[in-house]
């Protein structure tokens, strides 16, 4: 049975700058051996349908900063499973509006410019655990309902401020949903939209071992920095 580490949602450039740190120690305490990422692994705000801050990236230089911010992922996640969420399709549906086809544009891989041991897909399964993103489920019961869908236990990201685990069971099955929060940076200008929302993104990753989930939270000190333990 496996070790899978879950890494919620990280939009880069606009990840939590320690972010990875915390990864690496929930790793080293739970000794993961797989890691999945649960997508919308980059923002692409600059190709957003909503309004583009004028003041912040081009979508050229949004891309080049976010390859940057990923080196250090690259090198510290040599091999990961990818789920494709809808902040990382942005530059595909962008592309079908004006009638651009699949076949001009490059894969996630090679535009990101990451690792052969990247791997990118709609869903993972692994130990009868489905992986996914989590696009048309909200509130804190999504990934829960994702799972009766599924007719599986589900691990999905997109909902940042929804982190937690709930279980499901009838007279023959029981089943886990866990929704891993987020890695961003909610300070950053991609995310100035939820300013005074009531409701914050929750810095949290996943960890499912032998099919049993635990969500970790990232606490932060009063100066939004990682407090350095678990």
């Amino acid at each position: 049975m496996a070790k899978v580490l879950v890494i919620a949602d990280t939009q880069a450039p606009f990840i939590h700058q320690d972010y990875l740190r915390f990864l690496k120690a929930v790793q080293k305490k739970f000794g993961t051996t797989i890691t999945v990422h649960v997508g919308d692994l980059v923002d692409h705000h600059a190709l957003g349908d909503w309004d583009h801050d004028p003041d912040g990236f081009s979508a050229g230089d949004e891309l080049k900063e976010a390859i940057k911010q990923l080196q250090p992922y690259y090198k510290a996640f040599p091999n990961m499973k990818v789920c494709k969420g809808n902040h990382d399709e942005r530059i595909f549906r962008r592309a079908m509006k004006h009638g651009i086809p699949r076949a001009y544009l490059r894969e996630y891989r090679e535009f990101l410019a990451a690792p052969k041991g990247w791997k990118w897909q709609d869903r993972v399964e692994i130990d009868s655990v489905v992986y996914k993103h989590g696009l048309g489920y909200s509130g804190v019961t999504g990934a829960i309902n994702a799972a009766k869908d599924e007719l599986k236990s589900c691990v999905i990201g997109h909902l940042h401020a929804d982190a937690g685990v709930l279980f499901w069971a009838n007279s023959q099955v029981l089943l886990f949903g866990m929704n891993v929060g987020s890695g961003i940076d909610k300070d950053s200008y991609a995310f100035e939209y939820g300013k005074h929302m009531r409701k914050k993104p929750i810095l949290s990753c996943g960890v499912v071992i032998d099919g049993n989930p635990v969500l970790v939270t990232m606490r932060l000190n009063k100066r939004g920095r990682w407090v350095g333990k678990l």
